[in-house]
């Protein structure tokens, strides 16, 4: 049974799942958001998917974006009336840094992490993804934060173990003074030890590292096409030393 909110009644099973998985993914794609009802077994049939998904943009619940070139797939985020209603079910905060749906690099990073995300659920390693918005919360609410708001609190199965680390998905690069910055911050980090940057391709790779060359934490870089075919089979670089092993052996 449904419950009403002002002149749509949401299913809590159905439609609630889906508009957590938007707020948090910030901006997805259809097929990207598709994937995500399948892999929880919200909504397994496609025309039944796209009606509610049609259902919640008319209903004033969902933005419903082009973002060509990034992706030929319509891009949803979460509308203000939305916000109000996932308010009861997540700390939402409301203080400047909502991202703005016109910006292309926030778009493509949004999707990057995405994919990212489901890589790891469809590979079944992974066991939690915190998202960047539940760190924020985290982080501003609560005596117990970490130094930074990161992508994702990842933890995963490797073997017998698992293994919790702090994901930036980077797609663009900073300026090294900003890399500075945050190679103090993670170095003062208390609450969690391991740091992996994930990169669209090696130069940015090697900037990276260079930035963050003899840091103190165990930071790796890897590169998201190897991440996304097999995580358990991807090599990264250790900050630290520059020497490049399996992902299973650093972590």
């Amino acid at each position: 049974m449904g419950f009403q909110k002002g002149s749509i009644t949401l299913n809590p099973r159905k439609d609630m799942p889906l508009l957590l998985q938007v707020l948090h993914s910030r901006f997805i794609t259809h097929d990207q958001l598709r994937e995500f009802m399948l892999l929880d077994d919200h909504e397994r049939e496609r025309p039944r998917f796209n009606w509610r998904v049609r259902r919640l943009v008319r209903g004033g619940l969902l933005n419903r974006d082009c973002a060509r070139p990034i992706t030929p797939s319509p891009v949803y985020s979460i509308t203000p009336v939305a916000a109000l209603i996932l308010a009861e079910h997540c700390a939402i905060l409301d203080n400047g840094k909502q991202k703005d749906a016109s910006s292309a690099n926030d778009l493509g990073h949004a999707i990057g992490l995405n994919e990212l995300h489901l890589a790891l659920a469809g590979q079944r390693v992974l066991e939690d993804w915190q998202s960047e918005l539940a760190i924020r919360a985290k982080n501003e609410l609560t005596p117990f934060g970490y130094v930074k708001d990161y992508d994702a609190i990842v933890t995963v199965r490797i073997g017998d173990r698992s293994v919790r680390f702090a994901l930036e998905y980077e797609r663009t690069p900073k300026k090294s003074r900003d890399y500075l910055q945050i190679r103090n911050l993670l170095e003062q980090e208390n609450q969690i030890y391991r740091f992996l940057y994930i990169v669209p391709e090696p130069d940015l790779g090697s900037f990276i590292l260079e930035c963050f060359s003899g840091t103190t934490v165990a930071l790796f870089v890897g590169l998201a096409d190897e991440f996304t075919r097999s995580f358990k089979e991807m090599n990264v670089t250790e900050a630290a030393s520059g020497i490049t092993r399996p992902i299973t052996a650093a972590l």
